[in-house]
């Protein structure tokens, strides 16, 4: 075959193999795209859904290009008659390449920074559409079938408005609209002193927590839901959070919110909030749309589905069989039979797709509540984990180095500090030497979370200064409460700066774990290498979301002092240890500032009074570093913006969303709430004065009977937290008060 016979082949075929291939990659956006809410779903497919976005735009465009060359070669070129016959059927085409430039409902943007680009998605619509028209004017026919003429308009229609789709649905999801859409609290008036507005609402929040733990401890009974009201209380906690626009709830919301959380309990809890990031998902990167904040986002499926939704739905499911039919009783024998089979696989492959956006459309998440059953079974059947957003990644230092030693000796020369060959000893260290296996153990996780929220309402806050103290703590609560105010060494490794603290401790809790190994109950060990574990991936693979300031070369540092340890402890007396044991073996003894400090921490640890003694075999270790860790994935949780959290859907969505999530709903303070502190100018005692009065303003003052003040240290709250606690509970009659019915 020669080149000149290949040219002219593919001057023939490339029109249809570019629309074909364009067909594919919507085809191949509208079953794959849903599942990018999926933290499992692996590095190649999220390649693979990357390139189809991108390509899909390029390839649609380059095909009307190559169509609209084609008519015009065509209108000067009337002696070839075959190819005037398919001329009319290939203009028939144009308008489903436009559908194409309008992108899938299950993806309108891949990351945050697309959305900000919805002007020139205007302009690109606006050009494509009005050379479209214009060719379609110049060139139909007038001696073509009026049948195949009617069903060119239709679909013509159908491409206008899925153009026009996709550049809305990025100006909507874009920043400052999501900030109109989540609608701020109402401006307070000028009398309010927002000092005696937060007493109140802690007082309030800590008398619900009371409560509920009393009525859970005297019926458990009483906490048995019916099933309209879980739904409720679910619905309350699913819908998209304003942490997301980095806006600060009303604090009679946030004790709604509380509210519901106590009701639900942690199992209920953690399926509310993987629904609630499905949601912001949909908003945000999806042309999946509902009007309204977050408070009234699920009402019943007749209310909440707009007009023009309903317009939109009727207009992608009545005009593609509407085309369909005309193209089937039009005089199609004329035409070229290539391309009456392209044509028929373009009518029908289009509408499947568009009956596959019928969810969306309908404002059904792919993985509601009332869709759950189905989209695990359809999840399981494609090889996919039918959980969104439950996965805890994973990162350690000893990990890099045992994994460097077992794969490739020239990536692990790369990611062990060699020479920067394109940048890729970062990607290596995080993508591959350091990652390591994703822990489906996120509802455990949140478990810790719900506890830790409780414990701090029943035990540690008394007002706004311990409030506030408690939010600051990144371990020190922990600290005072297990008796370690002695512990210099603990102390001061929390002390340091944020990153390097996470540093220190992240080694000290291996070198604890080999050293000491878990207690009889490996559950605490297991759960704080895994915390201990994710947080040092947030410092090595997503920086931003740790803290604001985070250092990532801390991490390459200490992966540097480890390898030259290794390498010191290479003599004739270590070659029968293991890995793990020379890093013991050489911290013991080292004189290098990092290591020797981890491995201080570690001794401190595993001396804490009463660890290894009896029948505690080391639970007091254990239990006072799952305290720090949880302290410290709350602190880092609680300082990330919420815009960080909003780009991290895109690629799965992070742990440490769900934690910031957790603590909104449970009431503790969020990175919103740290930037809008207000400077404390009343004593403890008139704050809480003013307080109580507002509380009695509120209710009215019609109960008939005395209020009784309850005392801190005679109030009867249980001495430890249950992570379980459930129960209804109420606004508190006033602060620190019980209502005393009256003899």
């Amino acid at each position: 075959m020669s080149i000149s016979s290949v040219v002219d082949w593919w001057e023939e075929w490339q029109l249809r193999i570019l629309v074909l291939g364009s067909l594919a990659i919507q085809l191949y956006l509208a079953v794959v795209a849903p599942f990018r809410k999926l933290t499992g779903l692996g590095y190649t497919n999220r390649l693979l859904i990357w390139v189809s976005y991108l390509g899909g735009d390029a390839l649609a465009i380059y095909a009307l290009a190559t169509l609209f060359n084609r008519q015009k070669r065509l209108q000067h070129n009337a002696s070839s008659s075959v190819m005037n016959g398919s001329h009319d059927l290939e203009v028939l085409w144009a308008p489903i390449l436009l559908m194409h430039l309008g992108g899938r409902m299950t993806i309108s943007a891949y990351n945050m920074e697309d959305n900000e680009l919805w002007l020139r998605h205007v302009g690109v619509a606006i050009s494509q559409v009005t050379v479209t028209v214009y060719v379609f004017w110049t060139t139909w026919s007038p001696l073509a079938d009026k049948r195949l003429l009617a069903a060119a308009i239709v679909l013509f229609i159908l491409g206008i408005v899925r153009c026009f789709e996709k550049p809305l649905a990025l100006k909507r999801a874009s920043f400052n609209n999501l900030i109109t859409y989540f609608v701020p609290a109402s401006m307070t008036e000028i009398t309010t002193n927002r000092e005696v507005e937060l007493e109140k609402y802690i007082q309030d929040a800590r008398f619900c927590y009371m409560q509920s733990n009393n009525i859970q401890q005297q019926d458990p009974a009483l906490t048995t839901l019916k099933e309209a009201e879980q739904q409720f209380h679910m619905e309350l906690i699913s819908a998209p959070n304003k942490l997301f626009v980095d806006y600060a709830y009303a604090y009679s919301v946030r004790l709604e919110k509380l509210k519901s959380l106590r009701v639900l309990g942690p199992e209920s809890a953690f399926k509310a909030l993987r629904e609630g990031l499905s949601k912001t998902f949909d908003l945000v990167y999806t042309k999946i749309w509902r009007h309204g904040d977050d408070e009234n986002w699920d009402k019943p499926l007749s209310t909440i589905v707009d007009y023009l939704s309903v317009i939109l739905m009727g207009i992608t499911m009545t005009f593609p069989v509407a085309s369909i039919v005309l193209f089937h009783i039009s005089h199609k024998e004329a035409y070229r039979g290539s391309d009456i089979k392209v044509t028929y696989i373009l009518l029908y492959i289009t509408y499947f797709s568009e009956l596959i956006s019928v969810p969306a459309r309908l404002n059904i998440s792919t993985f509601s509540f009332r869709w759950w059953k189905v989209s695990t079974i359809v999840l399981r059947l494609v090889g996919l984990p039918p959980f969104p957003f439950v996965k805890v990644q994973q990162h350690s230092l000893i990990g890099i180095l045992d994994a460097k030693e077992k794969k490739n000796s020239f990536l692990a020369s790369i990611a062990g500090g060699g020479p920067e060959c394109c940048g890729c000893q970062d990607l290596l260290q995080q993508r591959w030497f350091g990652r390591g296996k994703l822990f489906r153990r996120g509802k455990d996780i949140t478990s810790l979370v719900i506890a830790y929220a409780e414990d701090a309402w029943m035990n540690g806050i008394k007002d706004v200064e311990s409030y506030w103290k408690l939010s600051d703590s990144r371990g020190h609560w922990t600290l005072e409460r297990n008796g370690c105010q002695e512990m210099v060494i603990l102390w001061d490794s929390l002390e340091k700066p944020f990153d390097q603290s996470v540093v220190l401790w992240h080694m000290a809790t291996d070198l604890c774990f080999n050293c000491k190994g878990a207690s009889v109950d490996p559950e605490p060990a297991n759960l704080c290498r895994i915390i201990s574990n994710y947080m040092m991936y947030l410092l090595c693979a997503n920086t931003e979301m740790l803290l604001p300031g985070s250092r990532v070369s801390l991490f390459k540092d200490a992966c540097s002092k480890l390898d030259d340890a290794i390498l010191q402890a290479q003599g004739e007396d270590d070659k029968h240890l293991t890995l793990t044991e020379k890093v013991i073996s050489k911290a013991a003894k080292s004189e290098e500032r990092f290591l020797h400090g981890a491995w201080l921490l570690a001794q401190g640890l595993m001396q804490l009074p009463g660890c290894g003694d009896g029948d505690d075999d080391g639970k007091k270790m254990w239990k006072v570093i799952k305290g720090v860790w949880v302290e410290m994935l709350c602190f880092s949780a609680g300082r990330c913006k919420g815009y960080m959290h909003a780009k991290n859907l895109a690629y799965g969505g992070e742990f440490l969303t769900y934690v910031a999530l957790l603590m909104s709903n449970a009431g503790l303070e969020t990175f919103a709430d740290k930037q809008q502190r207000m400077q404390l100018r009343l004593s403890k005692e008139e704050r809480l004065e003013r307080a109580k009065r507002t509380t009695e303003q509120d209710t009215g003052n019609q109960a008939a009977g005395a209020v009784v003040v309850i005392q801190e240290e005679n109030a009867a709250t249980p001495s430890t937290a249950s992570a379980s606690g459930q129960g209804e509970c109420t606004t508190a009659p006033a602060l620190e008060v019980v209502v005393v019915e009256a003899v």
